[in-house]
């Protein structure tokens, strides 16, 4: 089953390009992240070929050498989580440069399986075109910021990468794991 939580954003003049976001969360991500603070460009489209190919070897072999390899493309990888924007007020700023305005929210998809809600990402915008054709903007994520917005409060049990082909479901333990070592990484 898929579902949207509705997210209520705290702006405190910020200014967004594309896709990219930089904003706090009243219950999650630590400190508002500016584009040049991160490593995502946002004239590139979303990729990840490594992961990818790492995630296909875990399911075709399973040994421990293609887990690691999979552990780290999981650590380097910028993700795309599905975003529903119907709640954002947002003004221009002239140029390409657009302010949030207070009081905004939007919608992040999500997954229940079994009770338990996961958080869905994608490696890229393909992989979200197979699995919602609902109109969606995309919030790019290095992974570092993924694994701590998943484990903020308790709204997400995990994550499910890919959910429409090759699905990898990530539960709270490994997002730990993650968490803990993407915080240790320059």
């Amino acid at each position: 089953m898929r579902s949207v939580h509705i997210i209520t954003v705290r702006v405190i003049m910020i200014r967004r390009t594309t896709y990219i976001i930089g904003f706090l969360l009243t219950f999650g991500v630590s400190t508002a992240m500016s584009q040049e603070e991160s490593n995502i460009d946002v004239n590139q489209a979303v990729e990840n070929p490594a992961l990818v190919a790492a995630m296909d070897r875990v399911a075709r072999e399973g040994s421990d050498e293609s887990k690691d390899e999979l552990l780290r493309q999981l650590l380097q990888a910028n993700y795309l989580a599905a975003m529903f924007t119907e709640g954002l007020k947002v003004s221009s700023a002239g140029g390409n440069d657009q302010t949030i305005e207070k009081g905004s929210t939007f919608g992040v998809l999500s997954a229940e399986s079994a009770g338990k809600n996961y958080l869905v990402l994608f490696t890229d915008w393909k992989a979200l075109g197979q699995y919602t054709d609902q109109k969606v903007s995309g919030w790019i994520l290095p992974s570092k910021d993924v694994w701590s917005f998943a484990l903020q409060g308790g709204t997400y049990d995990g994550v499910v990468i890919n959910p429409a082909h090759n699905a990898l479901p990530l539960e709270r333990p490994m997002l730990e794991y993650l968490s803990h070592h993407a915080s240790q990484l320059p």
